[in-house]
Parts: C-alpha cells; sequence; structure tokens
C-alpha cells in the first residue's frame, strides 16, 4: 500500500511540479528572446538612421540656402522620430518581457506549491531527519531537516504556534519535570561541610534544542541572570549517555565531568525529561508549513531549482519499486491514500508532460502515451 501511495504522490504532486517548472522555463526563454529581438531591432534602427542622417548631411555643403535648411529640418525630424520610434519600440517589447516573466514567476510558484506538496509526505527514504526550535523575540522559530537517499536534503518551516508546547516559551516543568541540577559547591557555616549548590530548571527557559536518531541537544537561559545550562542525551535507557554544561558570568562547568558534581545529579529524572522533550519535538515535526530549502548535487535555489532533475532523482531511488508495481498494475483502479490509480491514469498523467513523456515512460517501463 505504501508504494501505491508514494506512485500516486509521484505522478500527481512531482508530474505537477515538472509541468509547471517546464512552463516556467518556456516563459523565461520567451522573455530572453524578447530581449534579443529587442537589441537586434534598435541596431537595425541604428543603422538606417545613420544612414538617411549622413545623406541628409551631405547637403549641408550646397550652395543653395533652401537646400542647406531643409537639411537641417530633416535631421532634427529625423533624431525626434528616432527616439520616438526607439521608445515604442522598448515599451512593446518591455510589456511582453514583464509579462512572461510574470507568468514565468506564476508558474514557477505553482511548482514550488506542488514539490512542497510532494516532499510534505516525506516520499524518499530518509536517512537523517533533524527537528530543531530556536527562541527568537520570545517565539520559538521551528524546521525539521530531512537527508535522503540519492543524495537530496530539504528543509521544512514547522507551525509552533499551533504546538501545545511550543506557543510560548517552554520550561521542563510544564512538560512534568521540576528538575534540579548540581553546579557547585559551597560550605556550611557550622559543620563547614561543602555542599552541592542547585539551579532548578523550571527556572530556565528553553532557548533551542534539536533532535535527531534518539539524541536531543537543548539549551535553557535563565531570564534573571543570563545563566546558561546546556544538556544533551542520547539513548533511552541505563545505558543512555546525560551531558550537563552550567555557565554564569563567573564560570563554567561541565557537571557531567566533575565526579563530585555529577554524583548528585538526578539522571533519571533529567533523562526522562529529556526524552519528553525530544517527543514533543518529534511531534511537532507534522506540523508542517512551507518548504524553506531544497539541494542535491550541491545547493539549489527554489525559485530556479529544476522539477524534472527532482524527477530524476526520485525515478533513481524509487524506480525499480515503480516498475514491479506497475508491471503487475492494469487498468482496473486500487485504492491509494488519497485517491485511486490504475495504469490508464498513470499514461494520463504522463500524457500532460508533453515531450517529457517518453523518458520518463522508459523510467517507469509503460508504454509512452500515444
Amino acid at each position: 500500500m505504501e508504494d501505491l501511495i508514494s506512485l500516486r504522490q509521484t505522478v500527481t504532486h512531482l508530474f505537477d511540479a515538472v509541468r509547471y517548472s517546464e512552463k516556467a522555463k518556456e516563459l523565461e526563454e520567451a522573455a530572453r528572446r524578447e530581449e534579443t529581438k529587442l537589441e537586434t531591432e534598435l541596431k537595425m534602427l541604428e543603422s538606417r538612421m545613420e544612414e538617411v542622417t549622413n545623406l541628409l548631411s551631405s547637403l549641408k555643403d550646397d550652395g543653395e540656402p533652401i537646400v542647406k535648411d531643409l537639411s537641417r529640418q530633416g535631421i532634427e525630424f529625423l533624431s525626434t522620430a528616432k527616439a520616438q520610434a526607439s521608445s515604442r519600440l522598448d515599451r512593446q517589447a518591455r510589456d511582453k518581457v514583464n509579462d512572461s516573466r510574470a507568468s514565468a514567476s506564476n508558474e514557477r510558484d505553482k511548482a514550488i506549491k506542488s514539490l512542497e506538496s510532494y516532499l510534505e509526505g516525506n516520499p524518499i527514504p530518509i536517512i537523517e531527519n533533524i527537528v530543531s526550535v530556536k527562541l527568537v523575540d520570545g517565539v520559538y522559530h521551528a524546521t525539521s531537516t530531512y537527508e535522503c537517499e540519492g543524495g537530496m536534503k530539504y528543509d521544512f518551516g514547522l507551525a509552533a504556534q499551533n504546538s501545545k508546547h511550543f506557543n510560548h516559551e517552554l520550561t521542563l516543568a510544564q512538560l512534568g519535570y521540576e528538575l534540579k541540577v548540581p553546579v557547585r559547591f559551597s560550605r556550611t557555616l557550622l559543620k563547614k561541610e561543602r555542599v552541592p549548590g542547585f539551579e532548578r530548571l523550571d527556572q530556565y527557559a528553553l532557548t533551542e534544542a534539536e533532535t535527531s536518531g534518539g539524541r536531543i541537544r537543548a539549551g535553557f537561559q535563565k531570564n534573571e541572570d543570563g545563566a546558561k545550562m546546556k544538556v544533551v542525551a542520547s539513548g533511552g535507557d541505563e545505558h543512555g549517555f546525560i551531558g550537563i554544561e552550567y555557565s554564569d558570568q563567573a564560570h563554567t562547568v561541565n557537571v557531567t565531568n566533575d565526579p563530585a558534581l555529577s554524583a548528585h545529579v538526578e539522571l533519571d529524572a533529567i533523562k526522562k525529561g529529556m526524552f519528553e522533550l525530544g517527543k514533543e519535538l518529534s511531534d511537532l515535526a507534522g506540523k508542517k508549513v512551507a518548504l524553506l530549502r531544497l539541494s542535491f548535487d550541491g545547493e539549489q535555489n527554489l525559485k530556479t531549482v529544476d522539477c524534472y532533475k527532482v524527477l530524476e532523482l526520485v525515478l533513481g531511488v524509487l524506480g525499480p519499486g515503480y516498475r514491479a508495481i506497475l508491471k503487475e498494475m492494469h487498468d482496473r483502479p486500487s485504492k491509494a491514500a488519497d485517491g485511486e490509480i490504475s495504469l490508464g491514469f498513470v499514461r494520463q498523467r504522463l500524457k500532460l508532460l508533453g515531450e517529457l513523456a517518453k523518458p520518463i515512460s522508459s523510467s517507469l517501463g509503460v508504454q509512452p502515451p500515444a
């Protein structure tokens, strides 16, 4: 079923992205042709005007005053006519160029939206996913970054404002954990014994955090004095690792590397709190808002991305599975998550791709549409 869903997403959303992307390229090329045509016409106008001007200039030396005056008037008229013709040509060409580029931009926007709809379902096997939040002016900015088979990477912005926990400044106490961390020792007045001095994490706001592959890294800060706490956790069992670093204006201490301090750390409680935070981050990854970045074979600008190359990459990874499905598929529709799919439906979608239908049909192992 998952393969059917993936195939349907590819021949709908990704095929649409390719269609719009190719149309944008055609319109951009039309704009470039119009600019080249304008340049050629202006040069031709300049050449013709120069020929006529030279002819009229030769009459300036005529002995008849009336002929001289006619030459002068002709040159002045010609200069005005040339300026008007140049302006008219430029205006007409610029209107066509601007129309083509506006239409190309619109097609690009539609291509990105289709690409966004396609990647939202994470169709390509994921090698690594990093979910991160960062507090900026009291608001969490959240992203989910994906690295996939085939070398594709992409980032989605996440709707932190729609999250129960990331729509405001978060402390671990709000997740149900009132944790404290030993960061220093002091001596009692009477017994002069060293006792640990604790910092309560419920007084610290989460400033940044990320999770990936069961590993959680988080930074906290106390608003009162700017003291900071960094916590790293990996592994969810007794063999898991916890790292804690504290810093303020006076000193920095690696709590877990100090045997005297680490002996007083509530490891299990902190581990549970951190993995609860990791769970909230993972849940946030489902709240995708917009595709922010896409790269393959180097960095790519979303505004200029070639969606056909994206399709080639996808078919390089998923093509064998698609070919196996299509080999067994008939014209009777099969159910997929967001609709039905059949061999006829695939051919119909291929037909929309024009000249690209043939190489894509070959990659999918189906007959190209007539």
